[in-house]
């Protein structure tokens, strides 16, 4: 047991730093997440089988559509 307020006061602000750190490095990562939007598991299957099927000529891409 630390013996004392000072040692109680390091304790603690050593453990807000920690959370601190813990909390950015969270929200940076969801930052980079939202920016980047990266799909997810079911989505990437999804893209896959759309991928598969076009490849196979059982959809053809849409090209209709321009560019603004």
């Amino acid at each position: 047991m630390p013996e004392r307020w000072s040692d109680y006061l390091t304790i603690s602000m050593s453990a807000l730093a920690v959370g601190y750190i813990v909390y950015e490095i969270d929200r940076r990562r969801r930052k980079l997440h939202d920016l980047i939007d990266v799909l997810d598991g079911e989505d990437a299957e999804l893209t896959e089988e759309l991928v598969r099927m076009v490849r196979n000529g059982e959809l053809r891409p849409y090209t209709g559509a321009t560019l603004a």
